[in-house]
């Protein structure tokens, strides 16, 4: 990996805990130490959260992404939730409400809406 796009990365979970810290009101931040199957960003008890940010995003892209962020919510006994970013695009957020774990299985909405499900 490139060190601009590790730094487009860095960036966008710094925006991205930003943006879940006021939806959420508690204290979403990036994990600095990331090691392999860790999840992005720490705060929401009970989540385990994928980040992406893209020039692009394209159906392959979000199952390939969500099947990592299921994993690693599997290993951490986590709910998984994938948001990412297509270059001058919104946040997305990737979740499966019902528990499955195919992407098929998923529902994708804006952050805010998620957190309405999530909270409840």
């Amino acid at each position: 990996m490139s060190g601009a796009s590790r730094n487009k990365g860095k960036v966008g979970e710094r925006e991205l805990a930003n943006l879940l810290s006021e939806l959420t009101g508690w204290p979403v931040t990036r994990r600095v130490r990331q090691h392999a199957g860790d999840h992005d960003l720490e705060g929401i008890t009970g989540w385990c959260i994928e980040v992406k940010r893209h020039a692009r995003v394209t159906p392959g892209l979000i199952a390939t992404w969500w099947d990592q962020a299921h994993r690693q919510a599997t290993a951490s006994y986590s709910k998984a939730v994938l948001f990412y970013r297509a270059d001058r695009g919104h946040w997305r957020a990737v979740w499966a409400p019902i528990g499955g774990s195919e992407y098929l299985d998923t529902t994708e909405a804006d952050p805010s809406l998620w957190w309405r499900m999530a909270s409840r």
